[in-house]
């Protein structure tokens, strides 16, 4: 890919867009990272029992998850690779 640095070169007359793909624009594109989360290693701190997080997971929209004390739930997510989270 790049000349002189003992990398691939771009044959000549072929234009680098059809070569490889360029990055992805951040904050572009939703992913469900759900396939990626190790389930049983993730857990809620401070849930509710009566909403539990494994209701996320189910696919009902009208169920989810509390916190038992406050507004705020404390997460603890485990994925099986890297993952680079921007908001939830």
């Amino acid at each position: 890919m790049f000349p002189g640095l003992g990398g691939a070169t771009l044959p000549t007359g072929a234009p680098a867009a059809e070569q490889e793909p360029g990055p992805a624009e951040d904050g572009t594109k939703l992913v469900d990272l759900s396939a990626m989360l190790d389930k049983t290693l993730s857990y809620a701190r401070n849930e509710n029992t009566a909403y539990p997080w494994g209701n996320l997971f189910i696919g009902d929209s009208r169920l989810g998850t509390q916190s038992d004390a406050d507004e705020q739930l404390i997460l603890h997510l485990t994925f099986q690779e890297f993952v680079k989270g921007k908001s939830i």
